[in-house]
């Protein structure tokens, strides 16, 4: 297994430029033929976050600040990280049907498909985030020093979601019922991962199992930089279940890519 991460660690710094080149040609494609361009990329979480504010706040009539920053921003650090985990989920778990033209290339490294693939969303994701601390700085929103830690939390969730990614895409290009299974699992992340409530509202045995939840900790890991203020690392009860997980899905990967990746081709 050692020498099969060499080789996508490997693979992925050999086609570093390749790679960042292809991320932005996925962006180009992705909107390409839209009038108003990359505007489409805040206008689809702008949409979302104001439809669940409304309801939220009007509808529910929960819409308290929380530690003392708007309802509004918390709402926001949670919602526009789930639009890059969504993309993650659901279609970074079967990238090799999506990019099949590149899978049937010979000596293209599979690997460097869900490393692309995921560097992509996150650039959009990086764009909301910039977005973000833009209106925060208009509206008067005070930003405080542990937006600093922001790039390495991205950094962070960027690795995790690859590694998911070369774990499951193997896996869903074999099995269509596979994938469409990892599809079904995305709405009921996203309702019980604490994007629209907090969860201290859990009890202890609820927070314990979240805990190993890693959209819950991404989550979570976003909205310390904006709104509960705080190093990620000051919460060890949720970061070293959020480690394991990230050790398991990487061994995974590994193991994974190992058995399947000379398969995969034939399967397509």
């Amino acid at each position: 297994m050692l020498s099969t991460l060499k080789q996508i660690l490997s693979d992925n710094w050999q086609w570093r430029h390749q790679i960042w080149d292809l991320a932005k040609m996925d962006l180009v494609k992705t909107y390409r033929g839209a009038a108003l361009g990359k505007v489409w990329l805040f206008t689809k979480p702008a949409v979302y976050i104001l439809v669940y504010w409304f309801t939220l706040s009007v509808g529910m009539r929960h819409s308290s600040d929380v530690n003392g920053q708007p309802f509004l921003l918390w709402l926001a650090a949670g919602v526009f990280p789930w639009f890059f985990m969504s993309d993650a989920i659901n279609r970074g778990s079967d990238v090799y049907h999506r990019y099949s033209y590149l899978v049937n290339r010979i000596k293209f490294p599979l690997s460097v498909i869900s490393t692309f693939y995921t560097l992509s969303i996150m650039i959009i994701f990086a764009c909301t985030m910039l977005f973000t601390i833009v209106v925060c700085l208009l509206t008067g929103v005070h930003l405080s020093r542990y937006l600093l830690q922001l790039p390495l939390v991205m950094l962070v969730m960027f690795v995790f979601w690859v590694a998911w990614s070369i774990m499951l895409s193997p896996l869903s290009a074999v099995s269509k019922d596979f994938a469409n299974l990892i599809k079904t699992l995305s709405m009921p992340f996203f309702w019980l991962s604490g994007i629209l409530f907090q969860l201290d509202a859990l009890p202890p045995i609820g927070q314990k199992i979240m805990a190993f939840n890693p959209v819950a900790w991404c989550v979570e890991a976003v909205r310390d930089c904006f709104v509960y203020k705080q190093w990620f690392w000051q919460r060890p009860d949720e970061l070293i279940p959020f480690l394991i997980v990230f050790a398991v899905v990487v061994l995974l990967a590994v193991r994974n890519y190992r058995r399947l990746h000379k398969e995969v081709p034939d399967v397509l």
